[in-house]
């Protein structure tokens, strides 16, 4: 056996080019991914911080001279609304919303740009101000955004039945698929109230009219986070079909400690169970729904000869979840945890202490670190300790959206997150919003079901139980989620509260 090793004196030019690129590319990813964690542990060493990023800086304009596609993955920003017309068919309408600034009155307006097959130009519709969407609670506003943000374009769908449809700032907290025109006095809100036979509180909700025609009734409607991936290949990319391999997360401990860990705290009879982190100063419950949740998807997925792998308890670490990427990836990633999403703050309290770990979610400037899910351990940072790393952990048990974002999931075809608010994140002008999506996103992932609101443990189970269900007969995650809300929506026809809050998102 004769083996040859090649010296780069012999390597041919083109060979040296792309071993370059290699090392370009494996030097920028591990330089973001150690940006990625410096800045989501809230590190206040400026230098330390301007020094990563210009490094970041330097080698992606490297990579962009020396690896073709890498450049061609920028030039796919640039694509034009032409392209994007030549993958729609009769029937079908592309909408690109758009958020601007008005010079005359210095407030936040939303147009629509809505193109169909043989337009001669997209069309340009104004809608409102984003003052009035934020005045309506997404949960409670069903036949509130009516008037708002599709009333007005009514004229312009005449004839249409698909609908590709890409958010934009406030416009991703609205459940497009549960928007209704009222025939009468639209919803009605029903006060908090204890269901006793389960021993759950359900909060205020709104209660739609009878025999609301809802958008999801009247059309087949696709969110993506840019109407370009149609150009891109993105109908052609929906027909395949999703492999069998799923890992699954839940029943996380979150006081999980190396030497042994603690016992999950569950929740007491009548506590809601709610996977919503908005506070970011106390304890996170142990979510017994989750056990529940995975345990079911499992049975079903099993009886299919699907292949899976259950991250539960101490097991559910950041560590084993960043380490299922590449070659590790899983075809479809089910994540059952809290999750959080901060809004920007302005700065006003000046009691914040920059040395508190718990502030860099909450305070950070980062978008992308005000985003994220808490997994084995994570109460231990969350609530301000450095405990879990001290002890010899890799990770804080805190996955943010921006560590999310440097993982290689482009053989994941399928991210579904069962925490609540997981689909939110700031508001960045044109850009959309910045979250969990977009780290996902940028991981390489094609589809996300990810959740607008908190919804109940049992309802929760019980759209997931559908889905999989029919996964395993269809392989298609857009028509599988389809089938599972339609089902929601018919069982609990004037509640959207129970089954809207989910989205999927391409």
């Amino acid at each position: 056996l004769e083996v040859k090793i090649l010296s780069n004196d012999q390597l041919s030019q083109e060979d040296k080019i792309d071993l370059e690129s290699q090392e370009l590319r494996e030097e920028l990813g591990y330089r973001r991914r150690l940006l990625a964690k410096v800045e989501s542990d809230g590190s206040i060493e400026k230098e330390k911080l301007d020094k990563l990023k210009f490094e970041v800086d330097s080698l992606d304009k490297r990579l962009s001279l020396t690896w073709p596609e890498y450049a061609q993955q920028k030039k796919n920003l640039l694509i034009t609304w032409d392209q994007v017309q030549q993958s729609l068919e009769e029937g079908e309408a592309a909408i690109e919303f758009e958020r601007f600034k008005n010079k005359s009155d210095s407030l936040i307006y939303y147009n629509a740009l809505v193109l169909k097959k043989g337009d001669t130009q997209p069309r340009l519709i104004q809608l409102c101000a984003e003052q009035d969407l934020q005045a309506i609670n997404p949960e409670k506003g069903y036949s509130a955004y009516y008037g708002l943000v599709w009333q007005p374009m009514e004229n312009a769908l005449e004839g249409i039945k698909t609908i590709y449809y890409a958010p934009t700032g406030e416009l991703y907290n609205v459940p497009f698929h549960a928007i209704y025109a009222p025939k009468d006095t639209g919803d009605e809100i029903v006060p908090e109230k204890l269901n006793n036979k389960r021993q759950v509180i359900y909060p205020e909700y709104a209660k739609t009219e009878q025999d609301a025609a809802y958008l999801m009734d009247r059309y087949t409607l696709h969110q993506l986070t840019s109407t370009r991936y149609l150009a891109l290949g993105l109908k052609q990319k929906a027909a395949e079909q999703v492999g069998t391999n799923l890992a699954m997360v839940g029943a996380v401990n979150y006081d999980y400690l190396p030497e042994g860990g603690t016992a999950p705290t569950k929740n007491k009879i009548g506590e809601t169970q709610n996977l919503s982190s908005n506070n970011a100063y106390g304890k996170l419950d142990y979510l017994e729904g989750t056990k529940t949740e995975v345990d079911v998807i499992n049975q079903q997925v099993s009886t299919a000869n699907w292949q899976t792998t259950i991250l539960e308890g101490n097991d559910a670490t950041e560590e084993k979840i960043t380490k299922m990427e590449g070659k590790e990836s899983r075809e479809i990633l089910h994540l059952a945890t809290h999750g959080f999403a901060f809004p920007a703050y302005d700065f006003q309290d000046t009691t914040i202490s920059e040395n508190s770990l718990k502030y860099s979610y909450r305070y950070s400037t980062n978008p992308m670190v005000r985003s994220g899910l808490i997994l084995a351990g994570g109460n231990w940072a969350w609530t301000g300790s450095d405990t879990l790393t001290r002890v010899g952990a890799e990770q804080n048990g805190i996955l943010t959206a921006l560590e999310v974002s440097q993982l290689n999931l482009k053989k994941t075809k399928l991210v579904v997150l069962s925490a609540c608010e997981t689909g939110l994140g700031k508001i960045e002008g044109n850009e959309g919003t910045f979250g969990l999506k977009r780290g996902f996103k940028l991981a390489g992932v094609e589809q996300m079901i990810v959740s607008l609101w908190t919804i109940p443990d049992q309802e929760t189970q019980e759209l997931m139980s559908l889905f999989y269900s029919d996964l395993t007969q269809t392989k298609s995650p857009t028509l599988s989620f389809q089938t599972a809300q339609q089902a929601m929506k018919e069982k609990y026809p004037t509640s959207p509260f129970l089954w809207a809050g989910f989205v999927l998102v391409r």
